[in-house]
């Protein structure tokens, strides 16, 4: 299916923007702020707050003298676990390393600590180069980016990509602003709209993102890269989708289960951690994360990790006194849009950055904090691309049309499929319940395909294309390796070091 809604684009509204920039996370803003300042004229387009504001570690960068990008990059394979494509994670340990000072030019204010940066470690790292704001490290940027964005006077637009429209290449967008669709000309779209880790019901994302913008790209005809790839974050608390960073771990609180016993070494890298938590649950004993030797180091919780204490608090809980209960969370999608090092996908004219691209740097499993600096990293080299690739773009004045038969609702919904997913395709996998995890989400689209044109069903329908996605994905994978982990084929095997690829036409949609 190539467009699900109804429209007719000679009715309506219309804008135009030289590019156009879907997503206010680190890669978006980082991509705006440097297409301005190159010249051009972006407009952004956003339904709101997403990943990058909440997250709470940090930034990873070999800025110390005695750390190398080497080092960062060697320490980035092995978290992947090999599958990394290596030609992208040299560019983003070494390109890092700038960016992280494109960051602070742009009004970033890292810890410090006399007068160099306060680094910490996290799971994965062989050495401290983690930079941060106390645990706000994602709302800081977050804030100083769009206050950069506002001041260089780049136009945003409040709004919800739906459609991608051109044939051979983009000519626009059709977005719902609200309270209508309207349509934004442009021969230059970079989607930066998060990722899909959403879709599983345990999650730590907030309720905005949900994947839908990957959907609508893969409907263009763009394919997905390694997305049985979904990494859980192993401390998110227990009935929430709040996490408690990995950074609380690498000051050194421990996981203990319900009888006080460490059974885990929380710094190795988030799978291993977040398996030994669901096993641990499996077995019917509780998890709870201990800050209490994070205080007897003399560390203060309310000034390293005030984000947390404070939420803590707010549900009667204090780290001084007890230890916290967890559970594992889906956290980032790894998988996503296939790309180039520029952010090119296989359609002319659309780029993709930050979770809802699939540069190859994380391989099959990110290294803790990695996310942001690619974010950075890619949304620069992408607006580069951006600027070149405009001498040869031409903008379109065509029209486009789309009508289809529907029957109705689609007797299915988002939670049906977030259930669905932990239980058959979440932290450990294995043939038969991917098979019944593809049969019903098969089923789902088919009655997707005939459900009202309305942007709820558009929304699920390409949610539902990641989810299939994802299950082929994992389904073709008969090997685990990262965070993916299928219990039917427990070990890593050599014929499988390589990278997954499903296209449009392998799903049928």
């Amino acid at each position: 299916m190539r467009y699900f809604l109804e429209f007719d684009t000679s009715k309506l509204p219309e804008e135009e923007a030289q590019v156009l920039v879907c997503g206010s996370g680190i890669a978006g803003l980082t991509c705006a702020i440097v297409l301005k300042e190159l010249g051009l004229s972006p407009v952004l387009l956003t339904r709101g707050i997403g990943n990058t504001y909440y997250s709470q570690g940090g930034i990873a960068g070999a800025v110390h003298p005695q750390d190398s990008p080497y080092v960062h990059f060697l320490d980035t394979l092995r978290a992947g676990r090999y599958l990394n494509d290596e030609e992208a994670v040299r560019i983003m340990v070494s390109d890092g390393v700038m960016r992280i000072a494109d960051l602070e030019r742009w009004g970033v204010n890292f810890d410090k600590e006399r007068e160099f940066y306060s680094t910490t470690t996290e799971g994965g790292h062989s050495y401290p180069r983690v930079l941060k704001v106390k645990d706000y490290t994602g709302r800081e940027i977050y804030t100083k980016l769009l206050e950069k964005v506002k001041d260089l006077d780049i136009p945003i637009v409040s709004g919800e990509l739906q459609e991608i429209l051109g044939d051979d290449a983009v000519a626009g967008v059709i977005y719902w602003n609200g309270s209508a669709l309207r349509l934004i000309r442009t021969p230059a779209l970079v989607l930066a709209t998060g990722g899909a880790a959403s879709m599983f019901r345990h999650t730590s994302n907030p309720s905005k993102v949900r994947g839908d913008g990957i959907g609508i790209a893969f409907r263009a005809g763009v394919s997905v890269r390694n997305p049985e790839f979904v990494q859980f974050h192993p401390t998110v608390l227990k009935g929430t989708n709040l996490l408690i960073s990995e950074a609380v771990r690498g000051e050194g609180a421990i996981l203990i289960n319900s009888k006080g016993e460490r059974f885990v070494d929380e710094l190795q890298p988030r799978d291993v951690v977040a398996r030994a938590i669901f096993n641990m649950l499996r077995s019917g004993e509780e998890v709870f994360l201990d800050l209490r030797p994070v205080a007897r180091k003399g560390v203060r919780l309310e000034e390293r990790f005030p984000t947390i204490l404070s939420f803590l608090k707010e549900r009667g809980m204090d780290p001084y006194e007890e230890p916290i209960p967890v559970v594992p969370a889906a956290h980032y999608y790894i998988g996503g849009l296939a790309v180039d090092t520029f952010g090119r996908t296989s359609f002319t004219g659309l780029y993709a950055v930050g979770e809802c691209a699939c540069t190859g740097v994380h391989g099959a499993n990110r290294l803790a904090s990695n996310s942001l600096l690619e974010g950075v990293v890619f949304g620069y080299r992408t607006a580069y691309r951006v600027y070149l690739d405009l001498k040869g773009l031409k903008p379109s004045r065509a029209n486009f049309r789309n009508s289809r038969k529907s029957t109705g609702s689609t007797g299915f919904s988002f939670e049906d499929l977030k259930a669905l997913m932990w239980s058959r395709v979440g932290l450990e996998r294995d043939e038969i319940n991917l098979q019944k995890a593809k049969h019903t989400v098969e089923d789902w689209l088919r009655k997707g395909i005939l459900s009202e044109p309305t942007r709820e069903n558009r929304q699920l329908f390409d949610i539902l294309l990641v989810a299939l996605a994802t299950v082929e994905g994992a389904l073709a994978r008969k090997e685990s390796r990262g965070v993916h982990y299928r219990s039917d084929f427990p070990y890593e095997r050599e014929v499988f070091r390589r990278d997954t690829f499903i296209s449009p036409e392998i799903l049928n949609c």
